[in-house]
């Protein structure tokens, strides 16, 4: 799947200025401030190093650039680390590959590895261009080449984590990290909506708490995040106090929203039923319905997106029938329209 520019350049400035200047201890922090942060740290946890084992060679040992030798011996440390770190994730992955029911990203992982090794070797190389007075006159050009290469691949990161924050999950959650029971043509449903480009696909998710409904439409979603897709996740009574809400009145609400619930391209509606044990519906299809029509351009924005609807029980009567209704009353083709049941829902009395 390609990923998309979702952002305008404005837009990244707004968020980098948001992240750069305010107290995080008063506003809290953002994924992409943490993103901003974990670089720097990977930058001074090898300048920093370099600096002590510089002290070090310089007093206590008879090296003729103790500089070069510092930044050079924390740089390859810390990129050795992170070779292992990948080394033994990707062996676990590979012992563990009957586990997993989704397959990890592996190129996700390795463009994270190499891009965290860079700024190491940033933190070295820059110690090294300011403290090795032979090599002062050419080497400081070094870290700045460097530097510029990891800010121009590190835009592509800094935007996905925006994305991410800004489709307000309830949580992180990677497709390849949910582990809950699924049957094989549940899990063939999952991986077509991953794959398709088609717009206006509804899945809608039924069990028992517990089951991981609401981990797999989160961990699904968040997958288009990271394709910069625009997302966004909301709990069912959130989107009936929407249905009567103009675009400009939410935005207005959230200076830093990249979409509405009708502008999304991916949508979670979660919470419409808790599911076993508690077997009364909080959301009927008949309710949604009534509200649905406040505002006329409603129904087209349920028709042209795909949406994962949270839902519940299964077994109960009629909730299957009144849902899939609901959606072919706005004219959405029943192939559109696709259930999955995970675990086993049993009415408790």
């Amino acid at each position: 799947m390609k990923k998309t520019n979702t952002l305008s350049s404005a837009r990244i400035r707004q968020q980098l200025k948001y992240d750069l200047i305010g107290k995080d201890s008063y506003r809290g922090i953002t994924l992409s401030y943490a993103y901003l942060a974990n670089q720097t740290g990977h930058f001074a946890l090898a300048f920093a190093p370099a600096a002590g084992l510089f002290i070090i060679l310089k007093n206590y040992t008879a090296l003729a650039d103790p500089g070069l030798w510092s930044g050079l011996i924390s740089t390859l440390l810390w990129v050795g680390f992170e070779l292992y770190n990948i080394t033994v994730q990707l062996k676990e992955a590979r012992q563990a590959n009957q586990s997993y029911i989704f397959k990890p990203d592996y190129k996700n992982i390795i463009a994270d590895t190499l891009i965290d090794m860079g700024y190491f070797a940033f933190g070295g190389l820059t110690f090294v261009a300011g403290s090795t007075a032979l090599y002062n006159d050419w080497f400081f050009i070094l870290p700045i080449v460097l530097l510029f290469f990891l800010l121009y691949i590190s835009r592509s990161w800094y935007i996905t984590k925006i994305c991410q924050q800004t489709a307000y999950y309830p949580y992180q959650l990677r497709l390849s990290q949910w582990k809950h029971a699924i049957s094989e043509s549940d899990k063939k449903i999952v991986g077509q909506y991953f794959s398709a480009e088609k717009k206006g696909q509804h899945i809608f998710l039924f069990g028992p708490q517990q089951s991981g409904k609401t981990g797999l439409a989160v961990a699904l979603t968040n997958e288009f995040s990271i394709q910069r897709k625009k997302c966004l996740y909301l709990t069912g009574t959130k989107l009936l106090a929407q249905l009567y809400d103009t675009d400009a009145a939410i935005f207005a609400e959230d200076e830093f929203a990249l979409c509405t619930w009708r502008t999304a391209d991916y949508l979670v509606i979660d919470d419409i039923n808790p599911g076993d044990p508690i077997w009364d519906e909080t959301i009927t299809a008949g309710l949604f319905l009534n509200h649905l029509n406040a505002r006329p351009e409603n129904a087209l924005a349920l028709w042209d997106k795909n949406i994962i609807w949270v839902l519940g029980n299964i077994n109960k009567t009629d909730l299957k029938k009144d849902w899939i209704q609901l959606l072919e009353s706005i004219n959405i083709q029943q192939e559109n329209i696709h259930t999955i049941q995970l675990g086993i829902a049993i009415r408790v009395k």
